[in-house]
C-alpha cells in the first residue's frame, strides 16, 4: 500500500510539472488573418476567423484572446480553414473568464500576506509593512498586521504577484494535439450577443403620389465588447429559432447557424441577397469595419420611379352590426396609405426584411418633408406592401344607423347613411371597409361593393372635388 502511495505520488508529480512545460501559446487580434461577422435580427451574431498561429510538434496550449465579450462559449468549435488540411486535434476546450480586476485580486488574497504602502502627506516618505487580508466583504477590506486589526487602509495595496488564472480579458484556451511543427491557419467559430441589425426605408413620393424612389437602409449595432477590423458582414432575415432552457445558460440551435459557418471565408467583391433555409441572407460586397458600442448604417438597396398608389380608407367595426346605436358619428378620420409591389417589373424585387418605411413628399421649395411611417414585416418578391401614413386633413365622414331590428337571438337587420365630404381641389375615390363577424348578406345598396374576404364588405365610393357623397345599405347578420 505504501508503495502504490509513492507512486501515485510520483505519477500527480510528473503530470504536474508535464503540466507547467507545456508550451502556451498567445494568440491575440494582432494575428487575425480574416474575419466573417453574421448577425442575426435577435440580438445574435456568428463569428468567424482565422488567425496565423506557430504550433509546436505534440501538446500545447493555445490562448485566444480577443473574443467577444458575451461570448457563449458552448457553441464555439475551432478547427482548420477550408480547403486547408487538418494538422491537429483538440482534446481540451475552455473559457477563461476570471478577469482581472482589482476587486477579484483581493478575493482572491483572502488569508494571504500583502504590502501595505502608507505615504507621509507632510514629508513624502513611504512606509510598508506586511499585512494579512481577513475580509472583503462591500470592498471594505480588513487587515491584521502587527499592531493589530485594520480596514480602510488610507494608502495602497501592494500584491507580489498575479495569481495564474487571471486573464485580462476573456480568452478561449484550447489544448491541442499537433502532428507536426510550423505555422498554420486555425478558424474559430463562435456565436455572441450584443449584436444586431434592423432595416430601415425611405419612400420620396413625386409631386402626383403615382411614382417613388425607394431606398433601404441596414442600421447594425454593435454591443459585444469587441470591435473588428476589415471585416467580411452578413446579414440573415429571418426568425431563427433560439433554444432557452431553464437557468442562466443558452444553447443555441447551431444548424442554421453552423451552415452560414461553413459557406467560403471571402464574399464576392453592396448587399447581395440569397436565400439560405428558410432565411434570407444578404452579403456586403466590401470590407467593413464593426467597431465596439458602435451604430453604423449602411445602404441596402435602391430603387427609383417605383409605381405607387394613394388610397382613402374609412374603416368600420364588426361590433356596429349587432346592437342598436345611440346616435350619429360625426367627422369620422379617412386613413390615408401608399401602396406599391415588390416586383422586378416595378424596379424591386428583393426581399424585404421587416423594418420601418419613412415616407417624404417635397414641398413647393422643393424640400423634403416628413408626411408618415409605417412598419413592415419581412416582406418576400412579388408582394404588396401598404402603409398606413396618417388622416387625411380635407376629407371627413358621418355614420348614422338608420334602422335596427332584432331577428331572433342571433340574427338583426340594421340600415346604414355614411356621408363622405371631399374639401379637396381633386375627385378621390374612398373606400368604405366594412368589417362583419358571423353570418352576412348585404340586401340593398347604394353602391357597388364586393366581398374582399369572407368578413369584410367593401364599397368604393368616388367623391368629386367640393362635394358629398351618401352611402346607403341595408344588410342582415347572425351567428
Amino acid at each position: 500500500m505504501r508503495t502504490t502511495w509513492m507512486t501515485a505520488g510520483l505519477l500527480l508529480a510528473a503530470s504536474a510539472a508535464a503540466a507547467q512545460e507545456r508550451p502556451r501559446i498567445e494568440v491575440g487580434a494582432e494575428a487575425r488573418r480574416a474575419v466573417n461577422v453574421t448577425v442575426y435580427n435577435a440580438d445574435l451574431a456568428l463569428v468567424r476567423e482565422v488567425r496565423e498561429v506557430e504550433l509546436p510538434r505534440g501538446t500545447a496550449a493555445l490562448r485566444w484572446q480577443d473574443v467577444a465579450a458575451q461570448i457563449r462559449p458552448e457553441t464555439v468549435h475551432v478547427g482548420a480553414p477550408r480547403p486547408e488540411t487538418p494538422s491537429f486535434t483538440v482534446l481540451e476546450q475552455n473559457y477563461k473568464y476570471d478577469l482581472l480586476t482589482p476587486s477579484r485580486m483581493m478575493e482572491l488574497y483572502l488569508e494571504r500576506e500583502l504590502q501595505l504602502v502608507t505615504v507621509n502627506e507632510r514629508t513624502g516618505a513611504e512606509r510598508t509593512e506586511a499585512a494579512t487580508l481577513l475580509s472583503t466583504e462591500g470592498n471594505q477590506y480588513v487587515y491584521r498586521t502587527e499592531q493589530g486589526i485594520t480596514f480602510n487602509h488610507p494608502g495602497r495595496v501592494v500584491l507580489p504577484e498575479v495569481p495564474p488564472n487571471f486573464v485580462q480579458r476573456p480568452t478561449l484556451e484550447w489544448l491541442l494535439e499537433s502532428r507536426q511543427p510550423g505555422r498554420r491557419p486555425v478558424e474559430a467559430a463562435y456565436i455572441t450577443g450584443g449584436m444586431g441589425w434592423n432595416a430601415d426605408y425611405v419612400l420620396v413620393l413625386s409631386a402626383d403620389d403615382a411614382e417613388a424612389d425607394f431606398t433601404g437602409w441596414v442600421t447594425l449595432r454593435n454591443n459585444s465588447g469587441i470591435g473588428f477590423t476589415d471585416a467580411a458582414l452578413q446579414l440573415v432575415a429571418g426568425t431563427v429559432h433560439v433554444v432557452s432552457p431553464p437557468g442562466d445558460d443558452y444553447s443555441y440551435e447551431m444548424q442554421a447557424l453552423y451552415r452560414a459557418a461553413m459557406l467560403p471565408m471571402e464574399p464576392p467583391a453592396q448587399f447581395v441577397e440569397e436565400g439560405m433555409f428558410e432565411y434570407h441572407l444578404y452579403t456586403l460586397q466590401r470590407r467593413t469595419d464593426l467597431a465596439d458600442r458602435e451604430q453604423k448604417q449602411i445602404e441596402l438597396l435602391g430603387a427609383e420611379n417605383v409605381a405607387v398608389q394613394k388610397k382613402f380608407r374609412l374603416e368600420g367595426y364588426a361590433s356596429w352590426f349587432t346592437s342598436e346605436m345611440g346616435g350619429p358619428l360625426e367627422d369620422l378620420p379617412v386613413d390615408v396609405w401608399v401602396e406599391f409591389q415588390n416586383s422586378e417589373q416595378n424596379g424591386m424585387g428583393m426581399p424585404l426584411p421587416a423594418g420601418v418605411i419613412r415616407v417624404y413628399k417635397a414641398d413647393s421649395s422643393g424640400a423634403q418633408q416628413f408626411i408618415g411611417e409605417d412598419r413592415i414585416l419581412h416582406t418576400p418578391r412579388e408582394e404588396r406592401i401598404k402603409l398606413r401614413l396618417g388622416q387625411a386633413f380635407d376629407v371627413r365622414a358621418d355614420r348614422r344607423q338608420t334602422d335596427f331590428e332584432i331577428l331572433s337571438s342571433t340574427l338583426w337587420e340594421s340600415a346604414w347613411e355614411i356621408k363622405i365630404r371631399n374639401h379637396k381641389d381633386e375627385t378621390i375615390t374612398v373606400e368604405l371597409r366594412e368589417p362583419m363577424g358571423g353570418d352576412w348578406e348585404v340586401l340593398s345598396s347604394s353602391h357597388e361593393w364586393f366581398k374582399e374576404t369572407s368578413s369584410l364588405a367593401v364599397f368604393k365610393v368616388p367623391v368629386r372635388a367640393g362635394e358629398e357623397a351618401v352611402v346607403t345599405y341595408r344588410v342582415r347578420s347572425g351567428y
